[in-house]
């Protein structure tokens, strides 16, 4: 999808490293490097996201370090849509397209930043009337595949209208943080 979306393959590349990461910054050669693109296309690419208002610059030394313009008022839908086209967002979503009753996949800042504070944080929270059992089958395959353990938690949609109500603590945590809808409409998470 996004190669149709964005014509120019170096742009994903760059994006792609930016949005895996938003506290990484690059400068022109270590990310030529990581991309295996030619200088002047990455170069270019930078100069165009940083006009964008998605990246910003600030010389060090003798070198300019990119980074992400976290001010950025579309780097919350650029970085779902990267995510959606990552591997792992992919099996997700294969995941929604099997299991009958899915409404809404959301994907916890847990996952995203790597750290869990408590033993409840989860990484995608699904919520919907599905079979759980279905579900957890599904999940414990792509964990087969990706070789990686999922944390992942559902709900029906009346128990987590009624626990956002009640304002369990376990949905403030994933609600009050930042977080990427995978799947479904973020009104019906509000």
């Amino acid at each position: 999808m996004l190669k149709k979306l964005f014509i120019s393959k170096v742009r994903i590349c760059v994006l792609n490293e930016f949005m895996s990461d938003l506290n990484a910054s690059f400068h022109v050669r270590g990310l030529v490097r990581k991309v295996n693109e030619e200088i002047n296309a990455v170069r270019r690419e930078l100069l165009n996201l940083e006009s964008a208002g998605i990246l910003k610059s600030k010389r060090d030394g003798n070198k300019i370090v990119y980074r992400v313009n976290k001010d950025c008022p579309i780097l919350w839908e650029l970085r779902s849509l990267f995510f959606k086209e990552s591997l792992i967002g992919q099996k997700i979503l294969g995941v929604v397209k099997d299991i009958e009753g899915v409404q809404l996949v959301v994907l916890t800042e847990s996952f995203i930043t790597g750290k869990y504070e408590h033993d409840t944080d989860v990484d995608f929270l699904f919520i919907g009337n599905m079979s759980i059992k279905d579900l957890s089958a599904a999940i414990s395959e792509v964990e087969k595949e990706l070789e990686r353990q999922i944390r992942f938690s559902a709900i029906r949609k009346e128990d987590f209208d009624f626990a956002r109500k009640k304002k369990e603590p376990f949905l403030m945590n994933i609600l009050e943080k930042d977080k990427i809808i995978i799947f479904g409409k973020l009104s019906d998470l509000l």
